[in-house]
């Protein structure tokens, strides 16, 4: 078994996935598996993964967004701790892995939290976990980027608790997140960025706001919500103040289409 599985969905990323391809094999630690899953792109994505003799690649015909492309990468997946890389993204650098598996030690965790650096227009500077950050409750209420890619996740756990993506819908991350937050039994963190993100412009397309990303907002805060009786007592206030957050979210989203 491999100690890492890195798995990155990609759709439409011919300027910018050699980047993040490079950023994971010119790492010193050589004890992983790389999939990476096109996600029915329309460009020269496939062509130039296909360069490649070690990554595993999945292509696929019709366009599941990118949580079906990580569901994909989960399936075939065979190393101890997943690792998603977004293909604009980065591992920041050539040491991220052997200072993981560091980390994890003998302990084996169910997550590792992972340090990140923000570099473009809309989101600068460095976001790291530390012992406050990382307990459940501050994750919950404090720590506001739900984001799958800053985390290192034991694949046991994932399938052992049936952690998986929404598909076909925006905010794919959120339900994913939380639910391997909340079920959590053990964590580490790094206090150092593990991975460069790429954070995009205001104007983007992935800031743009229409009917669609709402209607798909409210169908994971209704999958969320469902989580409320599986998880102990204790974390379920944090969890509604989360939700009254999203709430709140909902409502910018909602004044942008006004």
């Amino acid at each position: 078994m491999k100690r890492f599985s890195i798995i990155m969905a990609a759709y439409n990323s011919e300027n910018e996935i050699e980047r993040a391809i490079q950023s994971v094999l010119n790492q010193t630690f050589k004890d992983y598996e790389f999939i990476v899953v096109d996600d029915a792109s329309k460009d020269n994505t496939n062509n130039i993964v296909s360069k490649y003799s070690n990554i595993k690649l999945i292509t696929h015909k019709v366009n599941k967004r990118a949580g079906g492309a990580r569901n994909s990468g989960l399936n075939i997946a065979s190393g101890e701790y997943i690792i998603f890389l977004d293909s604009d993204d980065k591992l920041a650098n050539k040491f991220v892995l052997e200072e993981i598996d560091k980390k994890i030690g003998e302990d084996k965790p169910d997550l590792v939290y992972l340090g990140f650096e923000a570099i473009g227009e809309s989101m600068q500077g460095d976001f790291l976990p530390n012992e406050h950050n990382s307990v459940k409750e501050n994750r919950m209420v404090e720590w506001k980027y739900e984001n799958v890619w800053d985390i290192c996740w034991n694949r046991k756990f994932l399938n052992d608790c049936n952690i998986r993506f929404v598909e076909n819908r925006y905010f794919e991350d959120f339900v994913f997140y939380y639910k391997g937050v909340l079920k959590s039994s053990s964590y580490k963190f790094i206090e150092f960025p593990a991975i460069t993100y790429t954070s995009s412009r205001p104007e983007s397309m992935t800031n743009l706001v229409n009917p669609k990303k709402i209607e798909d907002l409210y169908y994971n805060m209704q999958e969320f919500i469902k989580l409320y009786e599986e998880i102990e007592p204790k974390y379920r206030k944090y969890m509604v103040e989360s939700i009254r957050s999203v709430n709140k979210y909902i409502d910018v989203l909602l004044n942008k289409l006004i």
